[in-house]
């Protein structure tokens, strides 16, 4: 059992390697973590999947990847060393010797961490599309006030940023609509509220899940100028440790608070197909009506570019298809898919 699933996880980190985006912060770690996976001796790694896997057995591939190479950051910038693992200059198999080395002599550490968290990857941009689609649905089916809670909202950011007309427009310009956007609306919200799993993440978490380059520097940044810019009177976000898995809590948590808008981006990758479904059928049977879940997760389990984004409407575990995006973090093209129509009228799929 435990060599099947390591050989799968290995083919996973092979296909993250082949990721378009080239060096992009991760891709030295996935070719590094991917010699210590093939090593005839890998006892560090080997002993740390278990416990992973002990602890959390529907965690996916894509997540346990992205994680082992956040925790190992998180060491990293805790403690100085090895630090070569990201260097992508350095040969590979100092850079593995040096991963492995790490694994045997703090792996419980890193265990820990990995056990604990879950990537929280906060991009400043990923609020586009829900402050379109969101407006669009309130106004289509007359939803007099919006009550919100974004599933695996890390530190928040994104429905704090709900309504901030200065930030879309900061971002929407790098965004290219086919065949065309949404027009801009202000959300009625009522209530708004984050929900994560326990810890909850902090801004220093999110900073390391950001990789190590120039091209994730900026985006880090964009958070920051987000958070500042999303610092102002009334636009109160309530934030709440629940674990989306606990499903009875979930459901009094949706019930308890007449949440009629659900948003969760870029965490039900992060589990097996059978959470995904579990979490589809607990939200939309505690939806107030009219309700609505919103969900993007990468295209391809992060292996390539992109994202899709589906919507399941008042009870039914139906997806609809709303749009394909061409990069995860929502620059370049957003492609509208048929069921934009069903949620926000026909003007928001021209």
């Amino acid at each position: 059992m435990f060599s099947t699933r390591k050989q799968a996880l290995s083919e996973a980190v092979a296909d993250m390697c082949r990721h378009q985006q080239g060096s992009h912060g991760w891709s030295a770690f996935h070719e590094c973590l991917g010699a210590v996976a093939a090593a005839p001796e890998a006892g560090g790694l080997d002993r740390l999947l278990a416990s992973l896997w002990r602890s959390r057995p529907a965690i996916s591939d894509a997540h346990a990847i992205t994680l082992l190479g956040i925790a190992v950051r998180h060491h990293v910038l805790r403690h100085g060393a090895p630090g070569e693992v990201f260097d992508p200059r350095l040969p590979l198999a100092l850079r593995a010797s040096a991963l492995m080395d790490l694994l045997e002599r703090r792996g419980e550490a890193v265990a820990r961490h990995m056990e604990s968290y879950s990537n929280s990857y906060t991009g400043a941009r990923r609020f586009l599309l829900p402050q379109l689609v969101i407006g669009a649905f309130a106004e289509h089916f007359a939803v007099p006030g919006v009550r919100l809670l974004d599933l695996g909202t890390s530190i928040g950011l994104l429905p704090r940023q709900l309504n901030n007309e200065a930030v879309f427009r900061r971002f929407a310009p790098d965004l290219r609509w086919r065949p065309a956007a949404p027009p801009y609306r202000s959300i009625p919200l009522e209530f708004v509220c984050g929900v994560d799993r326990p810890p909850l993440p902090t801004l220093d978490w999110v900073r390391t899940c950001h990789g190590p380059s120039d091209y994730y520097e900026r985006r880090f940044e964009e958070v920051l100028w987000s958070l500042e810019q999303s610092r102002k009177p009334g636009h109160d976000v309530v934030l709440r440790p629940l674990d989306l898995m606990d499903s009875p809590r979930l459901a009094a948590f949706l019930t308890d608070h007449r949440v009629n808008v659900v948003t969760c981006n870029f965490v039900l990758y992060q589990y097996g197909e059978d959470v995904r479904r579990e979490l589809v059928r607990t939200v939309t049977g505690a939806l107030d009506a009219p309700g609505l879940l919103l969900l993007m997760d990468p295209s391809h389990a992060l292996a390539r570019q992109g994202c899709t984004v589906h919507a399941y409407r008042d009870g039914s575990a139906e997806p609809l298809h709303i749009a394909d995006v061409s990069d995860a973090h929502f620059m370049g093209d957003v492609t509208v898919g048929p069921g934009m129509g069903a949620v926000g009228g026909p003007e928001s799929h021209r």
